[in-house]
């Protein structure tokens, strides 16, 4: 019955620690990725111009950023 409990345990606490969205920070936006007038929809690090383009990361086409 112990290793009922035990594993019983050890599935919830996995469960709970593969619930996150992302690991990725997304509270820093003052990168290029963020403030250059032409973005990748899915802002992945170091992409971003002024000019449009593909994102070296991804390859999405880039979208002009409406924030900038």
């Amino acid at each position: 019955m112990n290793n009922f409990k035990l594993l019983a345990m050890l599935c919830i606490v996995m469960g709970f620690s593969s619930c996150r969205t992302s690991t990725k920070d997304h509270t820093n936006k003052t990168g290029k990725e963020y403030t250059s007038a032409y973005i990748c929809p899915m802002h992945c690090e170091g992409s971003g111009a002024e000019v449009p383009g593909l994102c070296p990361v991804c390859g999405m086409d880039y979208i002009k950023n409406d924030k900038k």
